[in-house]
C-alpha cells in the first residue's frame, strides 16, 4: 500500500488518530485472545463480526487508495468528465476523507454497532471527539475542500458558515451504505437532505428501532414525535430544519455542481468499499486468513492465538465468506464494465463444487448492488454509461471453465434483471502483469466483416491456417493493442497466455538458449508455440518501433485459430503458391 499517496490529501497525523482510535480497536477486539471467553462468540460463530471481512486499519487504508483508483477509472465513463484539476483539488481529497470516516462506527463490534455504523459516522463529525481532527483538516485546507467552500461562501452561493457545511459534507460518509442510503435517495437532493436531517435529529437507538420495525422485526419503535434538533446540534444551528443541508436544494448552479461532485464521490466510495481486498489477501478484522475448503466448499479460517498456535476452523453457514475468498480480482475495465475473476473452479466433490458455485454467485450479486446500482440514474447523461449499460465480465477459471458458466447461470436465477449484462470472458489469472495491463488497456475491435476477411487473408499469406476461423466467435475478446518503441511485450519465463499478430514490422525476438535474435514480419503469429505447449515463454519480445498488434487470448486461439496443416494440405498449398 502506498500510504505516502494518502498524505497528499489527509495528513498522516489525522490518519493515525482515526486509525488508532477507531480501526485499531476493531482489530484488537476481534483478536482470538479477546474472543475465546466471550459467550456470544460460540453461540453464533457464523454471525460474529470478528469473522467478517476486515474493517480495521488495513481495510481503511485499502479503501482510501481504492477510491482514488475508482475515481480515475470512472471519470468520463461512468460519471461526467471532470478536468484533472477538479479531481485532484477536490474529489480525490474528499474521497479519502470519507473513506477514513465511513467505518469508524465498527469500533462497536456488537450486532447493533455493525448495523448502525454508517449513522454513527454521520453524527460523530458534529461531536467533540473529532473536533481537533476536523479543525486541523480545515485549517490546512486538505484536499482543497475548505478552499472551495470558502470561495462559494464569499461569492454568495453558500449562505451559512462554510466550516459547518464542511461537517455536513463529512457526515455524508453514511452514503457508502447502499442499505442505509438507497440509490434513489442518493440521486435526489431533497430526499437525501431529508434523510440526513432525520439521521442527525434522532439517536442511534431511535433510528435502529425504526429500521427494525420497517423490516418487520419484533422490536419496540417508540420514535419521539418531537422534531427539535438534538442537543449536540445547538452549537451549529439556530433553525435546524431551515438551515441544515440547505445547499443541497439550492437553485444556484455552483451549488448544484458541488452536490453533483459529492454524489459522484459517494458512487466511487461505494465501489471502492466493494473492491476491498479479497481472495488470497483477504483477512478478517481479527487478522484471520479466509479461504475455501476444496473438500466441502465451506469457509475456512486460520485462527492465530499468540505467536505459537494456529487453528483451522470451518464454518458451513458463511456463504459470503466463501464467495469473497474465491474472488481473485474486481475492477473496472477502461470501458467502465465490471471485471471479476476467481481463484478456483475445481473442487473435490460435487457438494463442494455446487456450494462454491452458489456462494460465488451470491457474492457477485452483492457486488452488483454495490457497484452497478451505484450508477443508476433516473435520466441518462450523454456520453456516460448508466447502470443498465455496465457489462459484468466474469473471467473463466483455468482449472475448470464450466465453473464460471454455472456461476453465471446461478447469478441469473438470483437476479434475472441482469440477463443482458453478464458475459464470460477469457481468464487473465495466470497472465504476467505487463501483458495483463496491455490487454486491459487495448481497444475493442470494431471491424466489420469485410475488414476481418481482409486481415485474415493477410494472416493466411503469412502461414496461418484460417479455414476454421469463425468471423464472429473467432474474433470475440480479441483486442487491438498499441505498443510503443522500447516497450517489452513478452518476458522470457512468463506464462504463455496470449498469441499476438503484429499488423506491421518492428517486433524483435530475443530467444533463450543462445540463439540469434530476429525480427517478426507483419501478420505472423507470435507466441503461439508457448500457448500450444502450455508452457512459459522462451524468449523476450521488444518493440524496436511503434507497432499495432492483435492480442488473442489462449482460449480463443485454441478454440478457433489453432489449426495445423496436414502434410498433404501443405503440399497443395506450396504447389499452388509455386504455380502463382
Amino acid at each position: 500500500m502506498n500510504e505516502a499517496l494518502l498524505d497528499r490529501y489527509l495528513p498522516a497525523s489525522v490518519r493515525d488518530f482515526i486509525e488508532q482510535n477507531y480501526y485499531a480497536r476493531v482489530n484488537e477486539q476481534a483478536r482470538l485472545e479477546n474472543l475465546i471467553r466471550e459467550p456470544a462468540l460460540w453461540q453464533n460463530v457464523h454471525t460474529h463480526p470478528a469473522f467478517f471481512s476486515d474493517h480495521g486499519v488495513v481495510h481503511v487504508r485499502d479503501v482510501a487508495q481504492q477510491v482514488l483508483v475508482v475515481l480515475e477509472s470512472i471519470n468520463g465513463v461512468l460519471i461526467p468528465c471532470r478536468p484533472p484539476e477538479l479531481l485532484e483539488s477536490f474529489m480525490n481529497g474528499y474521497g479519502v476523507m470519507l473513506s477514513y470516516l465511513h467505518d469508524i462506527g465498527m469500533r462497536d463490534l456488537s450486532s447493533f454497532g455493525r448495523s448502525m455504523h454508517p449513522e454513527f459516522a454521520a453524527q460523530a463529525v458534529f461531536t467533540e471527539t473529532l473536533r481537533d481532527v476536523i479543525d486541523l483538516v480545515w485549517d490546512e485546507n486538505c484536499g482543497n475542500i475548505a478552499g472551495r467552500l470558502i470561495q462559494l461562501f464569499n461569492s454568495g452561493v453558500l449562505k451559512r458558515d462554510p466550516k459547518i457545511i464542511f461537517r455536513e459534507l463529512l457526515s455524508l460518509s453514511v452514503g457508502h451504505s447502499k442499505s442505509k442510503v438507497p440509490i434513489k435517495v442518493l440521486n435526489e437532493p431533497s430526499a437525501f437532505r431529508a434523510h440526513m436531517q432525520f439521521i442527525l435529529q434522532h439517536s442511534l437507538d431511535e433510528i435502529y428501532r425504526k429500521q427494525q420495525t420497517e423490516k418487520g422485526n419484533s422490536v419496540v419503535a417508540d420514535i419521539p414525535a418531537s422534531k427539535k434538533p438534538r442537543q449536540f446540534l445547538n452549537e451549529f444551528y439556530t433553525d435546524f430544519e431551515r438551515e441544515s443541508f440547505d445547499w443541497m436544494v439550492s437553485d444556484a448552479q455552483e451549488a448544484n455542481g458541488l452536490f453533483n461532485d459529492i454524489i459522484d464521490v459517494l458512487r466511487a466510495l461505494r465501489c471502492a468499499d466493494a473492491f476491498r481486498q479479497r481472495g488470497t489477501v483477504q483477512k478478517t478484522s481479527g487478522g484471520y486468513e479466509v479461504f475455501v475448503s476444496p473438500q466441502t466448499g465451506n469457509a475456512l479460517f486460520a485462527l492465530r492465538l499468540g505467536s505459537d498456535k494456529l487453528y483451522l476452523m470451518e464454518i458451513p453457514e458463511m456463504l459470503l465468506s466463501v464467495g469473497e475468498a474465491n474472488i481473485a480480482s474486481s475492477e473496472f475495465s477502461r470501458e467502465g464494465d465490471l471485471l471479476l475473476s476467481f481463484h478456483r473452479g475445481a473442487y473435490d466433490s460435487n457438494e463442494a463444487y455446487h456450494n462454491a458455485v452458489y456462494a460465488t454467485a451470491i457474492t457477485v450479486n452483492d457486488l452488483l448492488f454495490d457497484v452497478v446500482d451505484s450508477f443508476w440514474r433516473k435520466k441518462a447523461i450523454r456520453k456516460v454509461k448508466n447502470a443498465k449499460d455496465i457489462q459484468v465480465l466474469l473471467e473463466s477459471t483455468d482449472d475448470n471453465p464450466r465453473f464460471t458458466e454455472q456461476v453465471q447461470e446461478q447469478l441469473l436465477r438470483l437476479n434475472p434483471a441482469v440477463q443482458d449484462q453478464v458475459q464470460i470472458v477469457p481468464s487473465l489469472k495466470n497472465v504476467s502483469d505487463a501483458e495483463r495491463e496491455h490487454y486491459l488497456k487495448a481497444a475493442e475491435l470494431d471491424w466489420d466483416t469485410k475488414k476481418r476477411k481482409t486481415v485474415l487473408e493477410n494472416i493466411r499469406q503469412a502461414g496461418q491456417n484460417i479455414k476454421n476461423i469463425d468471423l464472429v466467435e473467432g474474433f470475440k475478446h480479441i483486442k487491438l493493442s498499441e505498443l510503443q518503441a522500447g516497450e517489452l511485450l513478452i518476458k522470457a519465463g512468463a506464462p504463455s497466455t496470449f498469441v499476438y499478430i503484429p499488423l506491421g514490422d518492428g517486433l524483435k525476438i530475443v530467444p533463450l538458449g543462445g540463439y540469434q535474435s530476429f525480427f517478426v514480419a507483419a501478420w505472423m503469429p507470435l507466441g503461439n508455440t508457448g500457448v500450444i505447449r502450455g508452457d512459459v515463454r522462451n524468449a523476450d519480445v521488444v518493440a524496436e518501433k511503434n507497432v499495432s498488434l492483435l492480442m488473442i487470448p489462449k482460449e480463443i486461439y485454441m478454440r478457433y485459430w489453432y489449426a495445423p496443416y496436414s502434410p498433404d494440405e501443405l503440399k497443395l498449398l506450396f504447389f499452388d503458391d509455386a504455380q502463382n
